[in-house]
């Protein structure tokens, strides 16, 4: 599989199985831990669930011990609505100092102020952040402060720079090995089949790709390239793009 190609374009795939505890974690990862030194490229592996992302990266400990070297090879990444979204959090510090009966509210935003300091990476979910957290202060407080509607901003955003999900980016262009899962590299492969910017070896940043748990790439594959809508959702979408029903109505859609 980190084979040179015989023919320009043509990948190479490799197939395999392996049952439990014959070590399939340390069989890809060597190799592809090499490739990427020797070719100064990135490897991106991804298996099916965040828990599993945490396990293989507890397995790298030990091919890198020392945590900042771990650091520079290694980025485990995940989709952005994991991660802690300054604006949403500056909103939510605004709006609780705007309610003094909300002391609930204010303390977990204190204590997820000082977090956001000291955080690694800003993972709300299996990161560094105590698990109890969200069983004190309740799930919902947590979403509401990452971006789970895909409202981020991008570069228009004042905190952009500080941003844990484009350090995240960022650091996975520079690294040998990216931890990822089904649904994050199916989302990227649709984002750039829809802009036209997948990286390739043409734009000198080789980069192979090792799947755990294979059998559901499927199952992500379709999460990624397709959308299930309810029948109120229908409705809005039909209103969004011919407007609303009625004769009278001055609303027109995009038609």
């Amino acid at each position: 599989a980190f084979a040179p190609r015989i023919v320009r374009g043509d990948p190479h795939m490799v197939l395999a199985e392996a049952g439990t505890g014959t070590g399939k974690t340390l069989g890809y990862v060597a190799p592809a831990s090499l490739w990427a030194e020797r070719n100064g490229g990135t490897v991106w592996i991804s298996t099916y669930t965040r828990h599993l992302q945490r396990q293989i990266e507890g397995e790298l400990a030990r091919l890198y011990p020392d945590p900042a070297v771990r650091r520079r090879h290694v980025v485990l990444r995940k989709g952005r609505e994991n991660y802690l979204c300054l604006l949403n959090m500056e909103e939510a510090v605004n709006i609780a100092a705007s309610r003094p009966g909300a002391s609930g509210a204010t303390v977990a935003l204190s204590m997820i102020a000082r977090w956001a300091g000291a955080t690694a990476d800003g993972d709300l979910t299996g990161g560094d952040l105590p698990g109890w957290f969200g069983d004190l202060f309740g799930r919902g407080m947590l979403a509401g402060i990452a971006d789970r509607r895909g409202e981020c901003i991008h570069g228009a955003c004042p905190h952009y720079q500080r941003c844990f999900v484009e350090h995240s980016i960022r650091r996975a262009r520079e690294a040998d090995l990216v931890i990822a899962n089904h649904a994050l590299v199916m989302a990227q492969a649709a984002w750039h089949a829809m802009d036209g910017d997948g990286a390739t070896d043409e734009d000198n940043v080789p980069t192979r790709y090792v799947f755990d748990e294979g059998h559901h790439v499927l199952d992500a594959a379709d999460g990624a390239f397709s959308v299930e809508l309810s029948g109120l959702e229908a409705a809005e979408l039909r209103r969004w793009l011919l407007g609303a029903e009625g004769a009278r109505s001055r609303a027109r859609g995009l038609t």
